[in-house]
């Protein structure tokens, strides 16, 4: 089964305070091959990068075209960069937070592999805005989108963790590819989609092509008619101005071209209270995510303002809602402690008394000690019907004979449920 990682959070920067642009800025070729490989890390559907700041150690870093400007999630590589800045912006993000201050640092290089940014700007928001080393379970510094994407096409392989840099256009398209043009607005690639409700009504929508939201596709609440009645609450994901909440839902169909019909995709509504780019009347209709992207190999190519897609082995593979209920974050040394961040109301594990704050020590006989955050999410996202036993730790409060709260004791508790389609 493919996994589903609607239990992770969706990464989509939509606007800072004031242009911030470096008319210097670039990323160039440092060898004259055509194109440079790069190994990447595909997880929730995301894709993770390789890159060195001023000649610093390897840092991870989203691709995301859903970003203006590079950010840095981890102040405290500042430090150890010697990194200096002293100017702060404002970025806009979705989530329920909203507007978020950052500290701008200007003349940053950067090195992916045989590839160097020069001259470019950096953004450091503060340590508790987005913590992506804990949703991921390895360590993750960064987000990096236009900066790079405006230079080169990219090539991405979700089936073997491959990223291909090509320094033209004049890569090669294989058989059964399909090219698709996009149009870039404010920066950021939409292709024209359609989409078709389950009570047969059909909309024709610029969508977002966003490699940095790890769901299938999100909608403008105002279109949820299209699945009315249909729809049950959902936590959608976690953005860079806070938690996302909304509906969800199945359409019948999206078309991305004639020849590419995705079948019975989920589909999410946010909660327009947190969608802060249309309390500032920014136009958004919605966003395709990784959830469909990983469905193919896929070269972005912003010189050319086209898309080249051709499925790949996990394109007719179902889409699962998030069967256990649960998200997941991890702590601690190597990411190893796992802690459950939110409980779906009436899921599974809710119905069997799992809580928020919990700490995972067991999952299906394997010591969390022993598995990786990616792991967990593996035995989450099996099929429908299968059994989940999991043991926990849960923190109570300790009390004097006055009613005082004095510290806190843990106690283990042990449950059992299945995975269920919630949609």
């Amino acid at each position: 089964m493919l996994i589903r990682f609607l239990i992770l959070f969706l990464l989509v920067l939509k606007v800072a305070s004031h242009s911030i642009a470096g008319s210097d800025s670039e990323f160039v070729f440092t060898t004259s091959r055509s194109s440079v490989r790069v190994p990447v890390r595909i997880t929730h559907n995301l894709v993770v990068m390789p890159i060195k700041i001023n000649n610093g150690p390897q840092l991870n870093f989203v691709l995301d075209t859903g970003v203006n400007k590079t950010i840095l999630t981890e102040p405290l590589v500042v430090n150890a960069l010697g990194l200096e800045g002293d100017e702060l912006v404002y970025i806009l993000g979705l989530g329920g937070e909203g507007i978020v201050e950052a500290l701008r640092i200007e003349d940053v290089s950067m090195q992916i592999d045989a590839i160097e940014g020069r001259n470019l700007n950096l953004l450091v928001i503060p340590e508790e805005v987005l913590k992506l080393s804990e949703v991921f379970g390895f360590p993750v510094h960064g987000i990096i989108g236009y900066d790079l994407l405006k230079e080169f096409p990219i090539r991405i392989n979700y089936t073997n963790n491959t990223m291909r840099i090509y320094r033209d256009s004049d890569y090669r398209i294989r058989r059964r590819s399909h090219i698709i043009p996009f149009e870039l607005i404010n920066n950021k690639p939409y292709i024209d989609a359609t989409v078709r409700g389950s009570k047969d009504t059909t909309l024709s929508l610029p969508l977002l092509v966003d490699l940095g939201a790890s769901h299938t596709l999100y909608l403008n609440n105002e279109h949820s008619y299209i699945n009315e009645g249909e729809t049950v609450f959902s936590y959608l994901g976690r953005g860079i101005s806070g938690d996302m909440l909304g509906e969800e839902g199945r359409l019948d169909i999206l078309k991305l071209d004639e020849n590419i019909v995705i079948e019975d995709p989920i589909v999410a509504y946010p909660d327009p209270e947190q969608m802060w780019i249309e309390k500032l009347d920014i136009p958004w209709e919605g966003l395709i995510g990784g959830g469909i992207l990983s469905r193919f190999h896929l070269i972005i190519d912003y010189p050319s303002e086209q898309l080249v897609l051709r499925k790949n082995i996990k394109f007719n593979r179902p889409f699962n809602s998030n069967l256990s209920g649960l998200e997941i974050i991890a702590e601690g040394r190597n990411y190893r402690e796992f802690i459950v961040s939110y409980v779906r109301p009436s899921s599974p594990a809710d119905n069997a008394g799992v809580k928020k704050g919990d700490r995972i020590i067991r999952i299906n006989n394997k010591n969390a000690y022993e598995i990786e955050l990616q792991e967990v999410f593996d035995i989450l996202s099996k099929s429908p019907g299968t059994i989940i036993s999991i043991s926990v730790l849960r923190e109570y409060p300790t009390k004097d004979e006055e009613g005082n709260v004095t510290g806190t004791k843990t106690k283990t508790h042990q449950f059992s449920f299945t995975l269920k389609q919630y949609i």
